[in-house]
């Protein structure tokens, strides 16, 4: 009868202590749970926004490159409208109206270190005329970040598909390359090869053409 009466007033010390064991390792569990599942959204929105940041910077760069300027004979003696290097590029182009000023500006496509040590993928630009025998001032033209956390950009030129015909350089003439290969590598994850065409000048006519394809 004692016993029974006892059992009926509620649980010993005992088992309460294992009871709140038992919900400590619960609580646990769950916490590492929702920890990991919040550094998963973490890798997937960083991934998101690393994925969105290729796709508007290959956008825009293939907007500018499509409108490149190519070199005419009575340029002799300026700073040539195309500048082909293996870790960037420079040209002249028309800048859109709805991405800055509009009309003809020099570019540049380079990594850069910003201010935070980091470094990036960073397109910078100048205004531009017929006039103007040397290049702007990169140091203090103004600039757009197209893409964070760059570590490298190697550029080349020709090309036709993927894996053929592709040069480190570009030889300074009246020819535009018909495209360039941008290989991006980024401090975390990948970009696949971005293929950009060129306006091309036409050999007869007088009239441009669209360079090539990606493919």
């Amino acid at each position: 009868m004692k016993r029974a009466r006892r059992a009926g007033l509620g649980l010993t010390l005992v088992e309460v202590m294992v009871a709140l064991a038992v919900l400590s390792l619960i609580v646990l569990a769950l916490g590492a749970s929702l920890r990991g599942l919040a550094q998963s959204g973490e890798r997937v929105d960083r991934r998101v926004a690393a994925i969105d940041e290729m796709r508007l910077s290959a956008a825009l760069l293939r907007e500018l490159l499509a409108t490149a300027l190519p070199e005419r004979r009575a340029d002799a003696g300026r700073a040539p409208r195309f500048a082909a290097r293996a870790d960037g590029m420079e040209w002249i182009a028309v800048m859109p109206p709805r991405h800055g000023a509009g009309g003809a500006h020099a570019f540049r496509l380079a990594v850069e270190r910003l201010d935070d040590d980091s470094t990036a993928l960073v397109l910078r630009y100048a205004p531009w005329s017929a006039q103007d025998a040397i290049r702007p001032d990169w140091s203090t033209a103004a600039s757009r970040v197209l893409a964070h956390g760059i570590e490298r950009l190697a550029v080349s030129y020709g090309g036709q598909g993927l894996n053929a015909g592709w040069q480190p350089a570009w030889p300074a003439g009246e020819r535009l390359p018909p495209r360039v290969r941008l290989d991006v590598t980024p401090a975390a994850g990948a970009w696949p090869p971005i293929v950009l065409p060129l306006r091309v000048p036409a050999r007869a006519g007088g009239q441009f053409v669209i360079g090539g394809s990606g493919g």
